[in-house]
């Protein structure tokens, strides 16, 4: 094996300790925080795991208490046996990996589409990227998103070169497994349709004055009937999965969009806190399009309006949610380093393998250092569920559970810590976690139904009661969100402002209520009577 890597051409090495160094960064992100739903990811898994059955009842509030689609059963059942079988850290790795495959194959099919491409463009990009998509990175299970779109597009960047039908024929096993893994199969869904309309509009440009500035091949409409044929047999492979209709159902209440204003990871990058690597590599994606347009205009490149298409999708698709992100780094690298490529770098490149031995050699240790140092600081924990006790309600968890006389009191939760409440506390069932957001309760959202208890001006005595709640688990202060000097200057804002008052806390601290356990992180009010 020593014989063989030591075989590896020099260049190779470079683009070894590179992804190495961008594992590693993935990997240390993973270990900073703990996903709130891994929790119910686990808990769902493990039901499925001994039940030999998609879930359908729901089992973990005593408030909602209809049916429920588990949208992401595969994935929560291999979740929960990976976790059991092999630990916390193996399925961290596992997920990193995931990532970083993607990266080197995009790297893979950019150099082999643009066999001039400069290095340095791909590594700018792709680390300025994984830096942006780090806080919707880790164990989540959303990660399976980005595989399969990669997929998808593969396929039909493969179909539009080759034109054999047996990659259609692929879309219905691929789309059986995306809809039994995560929901972003729908976006797949779209992008089926969105590719046949597109193509079909690049035919018709063909035959007018546009035809000198596409670079797209043409498809015969026999070609778009055979893909038509497969993208239709794909949705009937999700209907096959064990939801059937139901999925579509469930799905489709996420119409509703307060969970996109409430949920941190769902904001709008308009929102505070600002996720300035995300708005900095869309600014970049955003002017390298600009100008690249522009050179089209001038005659002096031509564009795939699919790729076109593509960024323009998923600029929105990011800008709309930051969760969205990654998606938008995996749709949208082939076209910017087609417009990098274009604008700056085509007539300067300059491949690894001919740096000089200093430069190489520098990079080299450059790269071990640094991933040295971050595997150095990363918590690399066994059980992720005592190692983040200063977001997660470690201590009052424990305390809950050797206090059997409050057992069968109903437990108000706060909306972040259910999922981790529903694995450290399987016996109890709560008010809320992060599986039905959407789901129609009390002629609103449950989400919403939770934020009547924060409220201004809310009966919060009322809500208390019509829930018979007697307990209520919330955080014991606020979290803060820190500004920047310039950032309240330039944007004439105040960190006060954007911490709402917690109007549960302060009815509870007044009213007729007890605190019986509380730390840094955590409290716990009981009814006094």
């Amino acid at each position: 094996m020593i014989k063989q890597f030591l075989k590896i051409k020099p260049h190779l090495f470079f683009w070894i300790f590179f992804y190495i160094f961008l594992f590693v960064l993935v990997l240390n992100n993973s270990y900073s925080y703990l996903d709130p739903d891994l929790g119910w990811h686990l808990r769902v898994g493990e039901e499925i795991s001994l039940s030999g059955q998609v879930p359908s009842d729901n089992l973990y509030n005593y408030t909602y208490t209809g049916s429920w689609v588990d949208h992401e059963w595969l994935a929560n059942l291999w979740l929960y046996r990976a976790y059991s079988a092999w630990g916390y850290q193996v399925v961290s790795a596992f997920f990193a990996l995931l990532v970083i495959a993607i990266l080197v194959l995009l790297n893979i099919r950019t150099q082999r589409r643009w066999q001039l491409v400069p290095p340095s463009l791909i590594v700018a990009l792709q680390t300025l990227g994984v830096m942006a998509a780090l806080p919707s990175l880790g164990v989540r299970l959303q990660e399976f998103g980005l595989v399969f779109l990669f997929i998808i597009l593969l396929i039909m960047e493969a179909y539009e070169r080759r034109r054999d039908w047996r990659l259609p024929a692929l879309l219905p096993v691929v789309f059986y497994f995306w809809a039994s893994l995560h929901a972003s199969f729908l976006l797949g869904l779209f992008l089926l349709v969105a590719w046949l309309m597109v193509k079909a509009t690049g035919g018709w440009l063909r035959r007018t004055r546009f035809r000198a500035w596409l670079s797209d091949d043409e498809i015969s409409s026999r070609d778009l009937a055979i893909f038509s044929i497969g993208a239709a047999a794909a949705l009937i492979a999700t209907l096959l999965t064990p939801y059937r209709l139901e999925l579509y159902a469930f799905l489709g209440g996420y119409s509703d969009n307060f969970y996109q204003m409430h949920i941190r990871e769902w904001l709008s990058q308009h929102i505070f806190p600002l996720q300035y690597w995300q708005l900095f590599y869309m600014a970049i994606a955003a002017s390298l399009a600009g100008l690249y347009l522009y050179q089209v205009r001038l005659r002096r490149a031509k564009i795939s309006l699919w790729d076109f298409f593509l960024l323009l999708l998923f600029l929105f698709l990011a800008w709309r949610s930051r969760r969205h992100f990654p998606l938008f780094l995996i749709a949208t690298f082939p076209f910017l380093i087609s417009a990098g490529n274009v604008l700056f770098l085509e007539t300067t490149n300059c491949p690894v393998r001919s740096w000089p031995r200093w430069l190489k050699a520098y990079i080299l240790v450059a790269l071990i250092l640094i991933s040295s140092s971050l595997l150095l600081q990363s918590r690399l924990t066994a059980d992720p569920f005592r190692s983040h006790c200063q977001s997660y309600p470690c201590g009052a968890a424990d305390f809950l559970e050797s206090k059997p006389e409050y057992a069968k009191k109903r437990l108000f939760n706060d909306y972040g810590w259910g999922g981790y409440l529903i694995w450290r506390l399987p016996d109890r069932q709560l008010f809320i976690d992060g599986r039905l957001p959407q789901a129609e309760f009390g002629g609103h959202t449950f989400l919403e139904e939770y934020y009547e208890f924060y409220k201004e001006g809310a009966d919060i005595a009322a809500k208390l009661d019509e829930h018979d709640i007697g307990l209520v688990l919330i955080t014991a202060q606020d979290r803060p969100v820190s500004l920047r000097a310039w950032e309240k200057f330039f944007f004439q804002i105040s960190e006060e402002e954007l911490v709402p008052q917690n109007y549960l806390r302060d009815y509870l601290e007044s009213a007729d209520w007890t605190v019986v356990y509380a730390d840094e992180t955590a409290k716990i009010y009981a009814r006094s009577k």
